[in-house]
């Protein structure tokens, strides 16, 4: 009886420390590290480029062969109001499914608590129209592929693959989705604000010295039903013409944010 209750008061007393929130003291003078982890799925299956074979709401079957999208202007925000802005030229990033490393963006912020995360999906109109000089890395207007010479401006989204329901050269469906509100005369803007609640799923805690790694999950599946129908048989190619608009819309509902782990060791 006696090893009984001993073993229960161990027990509570365990989960009672695991359980424990302790006040985290920051200093803002100082950084700490923030990675974003973005976790491509499609309908809730891991995005396999090339060899696997997805279904959307349509019943329309496709495999994904290329995505790249641009993510910019990060904003983290905490429970009181304030918020951080990532300084701008720090804050571009190219997320390309065939480079694993561009997958996992790290940023730099202020020691604190942020309950909430935002950014921009696409290159955003005054970036548009900076010097091409001054557009460097990401931004590289020569490199990347991401860059509408022709129209001057940005591709915010790009994704390829085939579907049998695509009646085109080798059944293949292209979405490049750019248009950022024009230079002299007005165009659609394309550009998309997400905005995170990280508080149910685990706020961001940032202490210097350490990484707080913010999982998000990216389902690609919702760019063809999520706001609007998109069907790849009627449309099979989407840049300047066609419901560029609408795949806006759905895109912008890609993001969720699955868990944080932080006090992580920078590798």
């Amino acid at each position: 009886m006696k090893n009984l209750l001993g073993a229960l008061v161990a027990i509570v007393f365990l989960f009672t420390n695991c359980s424990k929130t302790e006040s985290i003291e920051t200093d803002s003078n100082k950084n700490g590290q923030v990675k974003l982890k973005f976790d491509l799925i499609v309908n809730g299956k891991k995005l396999v480029l090339n060899d696997y074979t997805y279904t959307n709401s349509n019943g329309e079957s496709f495999n994904i062969s290329l995505l790249k999208f641009y993510v910019s202007n990060i904003v983290l925000g905490k429970p009181n109001g304030e918020t951080y802005t990532v300084p701008k030229m720090e804050s571009f990033f190219l997320i390309d499914a065939q480079d694993n490393k561009s997958l996992y963006p790290i940023i730099s912020a202020p020691e604190g608590e942020y309950s909430y995360l935002q950014f921009n999906l696409g290159v955003d109109s005054l970036t548009n129209t900076l010097p091409a000089e001054q557009r460097t890395g990401v931004l590289d207007v020569s490199k990347h592929d991401m860059y509408w010479t022709w129209n001057s401006g940005y591709i915010h989204f790009k994704i390829e693959g085939a579907s049998p329901q695509a009646n085109t050269v080798n059944n293949q469906f292209k979405y490049h989705i750019g248009f950022f509100g024009g230079y002299s005369s007005p165009t659609p803007n394309n550009n998309r604000i997400i905005t995170l609640d990280l508080s149910k799923a685990g706020i961001s805690k940032v202490q210097e010295n350490l990484s707080s790694d913010i999982h998000l999950m990216v389902d690609i599946g919702r760019i063809f039903d999520a706001v609007h129908t998109i069907s790849i048989s009627e449309y099979p190619t989407i840049m300047t013409q066609g419901p560029h608009e609408q795949m806006a819309d759905n895109y912008a509902t890609m993001f969720t944010h699955d868990h944080t782990h932080n006090f992580q060791k920078i590798n």
